[in-house]
């Protein structure tokens, strides 16, 4: 009798454990359902916000002589403003376009998006003075008569002043320009155009007097 009632209590010990595991179990299954996040929680979707992703010029320094190609490319952009105001820009995955400065410039975009965000890029482009050259230079005589004059005619660019030497006279810094000049004796002379640096282009030609 006494082993009966031992057998009963073991089993009526033994629900009692059974109810209580299936209710932890379910509650601790209810819990990690509402700890997962739902549809529609968590933070809010970046890929909505305005980016620049690109914004850049192919030469980070060029002459005054020369031009430049800047390109850019946005997503999720409503709008977008240019510093200095040199091309009209409008939203694009990737577009470009020309500049031409004259002097060290920064360029800024910024992108405005449709649900207010902005995005921000600049760069800056160095200009350094372009190199003189001379264009062309045309003698009208290699030879010539003690007393007769010779016709030098020449052409240069990015100078801002032009010499022949060895006689020491300056000319104009101009793209067709002639001289007469007249040797009296044998001389080889030299054209001489100097650049705002300081740099310089020469040519030479010589002049025989009989």
């Amino acid at each position: 009798m006494r082993r009966f009632g031992l057998l009963v209590t073991a089993i009526v010990i033994a629900n009692l454990a059974w109810v209580w595991l299936q209710r932890h179990d379910s509650a601790a299954r209810m819990a990690r359902r509402n700890d997962a996040p739902q549809q529609g929680d968590g933070p809010p979707n970046r890929s909505t916000s305005v980016k620049i992703t690109q914004f850049y010029a192919t030469s980070g320094e060029i002459t005054d002589a020369d031009h430049d190609t800047v390109c850019y490319g946005v997503e999720n952009a409503r709008s977008l403003r240019l510093e200095p105001p040199v091309a009209d820009v409008r939203p694009a995955l990737t577009r470009c376009f020309w500049v031409e400065p004259k002097q060290d410039t920064t360029y800024s975009l910024t992108a405005e998006g449709s649900d207010g965000s902005t995005d921000f890029s600049s760069f800056r482009v160095r200009v350094k003075p372009a190199p003189p050259s001379i264009l062309f230079m045309a003698v009208s005589k290699k030879e010539i008569v003690r007393g007769d004059a010779v016709t030098v005619c020449y052409g240069v660019e990015h100078a801002k002043g032009v010499r022949l030497e060895p006689i020491g006279w300056n000319l104009f810094a101009g793209k067709k320009e002639c001289v007469r000049i007249y040797p009296p004796r044998d001389m080889k002379f030299t054209l001489i155009a100097a650049g705002i640096s300081g740099a310089t282009a020469r040519n030479h030609f010589d002049v025989k007097v009989r």
